[in-house]
């Protein structure tokens, strides 16, 4: 019996947890052509923010016309923020000019924009708490 009790408690555990995943579509706009690669990536923590090594969830994908979009699955509830850069030349990274501007198109969630450099996480960050999707648009 007091297995039984503990197996049914760990279950409801497990359906609970399970409820707390769901899909986030981050899609994206404002690339002049198809040629290059889009960079999705999505952080946990402001620690983690803006070191793509560390990004909680990262894709590659290829733009399409007028906008592109890309669903990670299952992703559980919590605060994020998203960073996405369109790498036209696809060299894999953002390039920078000699005064350290980006050349290449590039956003972050909330369409917030930095001052002398990336947006900061506060005003990155949302609450993801349900399937959602956000716009991203590239300057």
């Amino acid at each position: 019996m007091k297995y039984l009790l503990l197996l049914t408690f760990g279950c409801i555990c497990l359906i609970g947890m399970a409820q707390n995943k769901s899909d986030l579509i981050v899609t994206s706009s404002g690339y002049k052509n198809l040629k290059g690669a889009i960079f999705i990536a999505v952080y946990n923590s402001e620690q983690n923010y803006m070191h793509q090594d560390k990004a909680s969830y990262l894709a590659i994908v290829k733009p399409s016309v007028d906008k592109t979009s890309y669903i990670f699955k299952n992703v559980p509830a919590g605060v994020y923020a998203v960073t996405v850069f369109y790498d036209e030349n696809q060299n894999g990274k953002l390039d920078f000019n000699f005064f350290g501007a980006p050349k290449e198109k590039n956003g972050f969630s909330n369409n917030v924009r930095g001052f002398l450099g990336p947006a900061k996480y506060e005003k990155a960050k949302f609450n993801h708490s349900g399937n959602q999707e956000i716009f991203i648009n590239l300057e």
